[in-house]
């Protein structure tokens, strides 16, 4: 119904907003009045920043977000004295949280921060910028922001037996990220606790120079602290170092053997065979080329997620496998991956294509062209080899597509390009013409257009038709026949990724060479493909990190695909 009220309608609403408003300053409800703020408003300013905030309010409440970040962009930049500016950001970081612009949203909560140090809002303001920077998979983000909110409450922030509510981020950190934390947060009360984790870290990683470095740095600051002692037993014996909150496996981690799972019965043995086969093949030409005497302890899964947990469980635990492979499908996948995050095993995932795996662990690795990576690798390639600077978004008005789109503008925008104009369409749209018109305005160089094969089968064609003009960038799922078949014209103007490009070439030329076609059935090969490529990156991590423990292998493989040193 509030759609449909009349101008004067509307207008005598906000105006009973901002009289009810004003009556509550007279019972000490605000911290305005209508005659001048103590932060410097005044006269007309102030009534203005009044009207507008009550504005605000209203749009905020009818859940209207874009409407609602343009007032608080106006209050932000054009009465920056406004008292209840704390209040316009916690509704702005609402809001762009509810349009899925978490960058923006993670933005507003350090402006508050900075802004307003002693607002009462900014406790819960920096737990929900934790929560968003972690939704990101920006662990590091995650756990500065639990710092800066441990630091304002210690007792309130850490838990009976002393361990900080931060921890839950923070023993995720690699000892680099620690470093730079250390360093963010010097006089932070977590900062012995940050120097105890770099410590262990540096010892698992085998830095025993720069562990005790640092655990001599904490004794001269701190010398009876909990955190220093702790850090200067660790540096007394290196091996307390592997001691991790995850669960501990009935036998030693064998650093040779590598956990396989796979469905070698039911409904997709044949393909689960192919899978193991072409993982045997790397195996021996792994141990071929390097001298090694790695091996593989297969295990079924019959296809069924339970089967698969009780496998990764026999695997991590009774088997001590240092890493596992698998488990082809995406949800045997999913239940491997839960049981090994319990042990602190890494798990490579080569074939599953569900894109929220990553977040069942920092320890599970997908190596077929999935998640954010592949946005990301665009707007790199776009920005830093390509050389393009003005960029439009064209983007599916879903999560996944307004994922990408603010994934995609953080990227550009962090390695300097612009990001010009976005537009998205309908989930089930058919007609694009009014947002690629509402691009082409602007003169992109690059459109990035994160749709599906079923979507660009019908906007490939309207891009070229209406002469968008500009390089358009998709994801690897638009490697198919079918869209090269409806949209190639297009496609010949397109960049896209494609996963076998990550890897060595050699060993694809390997698996061709190896691999006996005609034995399996036509679906089986590309999988196989993935599964021999994902092995030898396995393996191959392994012997050049010298890794000896998962731990030492968790890190060799989160810097090497962070890098995507294939």
């Amino acid at each position: 119904m509030l759609r449909h009220l009349s101008r004067f309608s509307w207008i005598l609403a906000a105006s009973l907003l901002v009289a009810g408003l004003g009556w509550l300053a007279g019972c000490g409800g605000t911290r305005f009045s209508s005659g001048t703020s103590p932060a410097g408003l005044a006269g007309e300013e102030l009534a203005q920043a009044q009207r507008l905030y009550a504005q605000l309010v209203m749009e905020h409440q009818l859940h209207r977000d874009r409407k609602s970040l343009e007032i608080a962009g106006n209050l932000l930049d054009y009465h920056a004295r406004f008292q209840r500016n704390d209040e316009v950001l916690d509704m702005a970081i609402d809001s762009a949280a509810r349009l899925g612009e978490v960058g923006r949203a993670r933005r507003f909560v350090t402006e508050l921060l900075n802004l307003f140090p002693d607002s009462p809002l900014l406790d819960k303001a920096l737990l929900r910028g934790a929560d968003l920077a972690a939704g990101a998979r920006d662990t590091l983000a995650a756990a500065h922001f639990l710092v800066r909110y441990h630091d304002r409450n210690p007792a309130r922030a850490t838990s009976a037996d002393g361990t900080p509510r931060a921890a839950v981020y923070l023993e995720r950190l690699a000892a680099p990220e620690l470093a730079r934390l250390m360093s963010l947060e010097p006089d932070s009360r977590l900062w012995t606790y940050l120097g105890f984790l770099r410590v262990r870290e540096l010892l698992v990683r085998g830095e025993v120079p720069e562990a005790q470095r640092v655990a001599e740095s904490l004794e001269a600051t701190a010398a009876s602290d909990r955190w220093t002692e702790q850090a200067l037993e660790l540096v007394a014996d290196p091996r307390l170092a592997g001691t991790r909150p995850h669960r501990g496996s009935l036998q030693p981690v064998k650093a040779w053997q590598i956990g396989l799972l796979s469905p070698l019965t039911e409904k997709y043995a044949v393909l689960g065979n192919a899978f193991v086969d072409a993982a045997l093949l790397a195996l021996e030409a792994a141990n071929q080329e390097m001298g090694t005497q790695f091996e593989l302890k297969v295990e079924d899964t019959a296809g069924d997620p339970v089967t698969a947990a009780l496998a990764a469980r026999r695997l991590c635990s009774e088997e001590g496998s240092i890493a596992v492979l698998g488990a082809l499908m995406s949800a045997p996948t999913a239940a491997g991956a839960l049981v090994c995050d319990i042990y602190g095993v890494p798990l490579v995932s080569p074939t599953a294509t569900n894109d929220n795996l990553w977040k069942l662990g920092d320890g599970v690795f997908q190596t077929n062209m999935s998640g954010l990576f592949e946005v990301r690798l665009l707007a790199q390639l776009a920005t830093t080899v390509l050389l393009k600077e003005r960029f439009a978004i064209l983007y599916p008005d879903n999560p996944e597509g307004r994922r990408d789109a603010e994934v995609f503008a953080s990227e550009v925008e962090a390695l300097g390009g612009q990001v010009v104009a976005r537009a998205s369409f309908p989930d089930q749209g058919t007609d694009f013409k009014d947002p690629i018109l509402s691009l082409r305005e602007y003169r992109p160089e690059v459109i990035f257009a994160p749709a599906t094969v079923d979507q660009m089968v019908l906007l490939g064609p309207q891009l070229d038709f209406f002469k968008s003009g500009a390089l358009v960038l998709g994801l690897s799922n638009w490697n198919s026949d079918r869209l090269i078949e409806r949209a190639g014209a297009v496609l010949e103007r397109a960049l896209l990724p494609s996963d076998l490009a990550m890897f060595q070439p050699r060993w694809t030329s390997e698996f061709n060479a190896r691999w006996v076609e005609a034995n399996y059935p036509r679906e089986a090969t590309p999988l196989a493909l993935r599964a021999y490529q994902a092995t030898r990156m396995l393996l191959d991590t392994i012997q050049q990190s010298g890794a000896i423990n998962r731990a030492q292998l968790d890190a060799a493989l989160r810097s090497r695909l962070a890098s995507r040193e294939f």
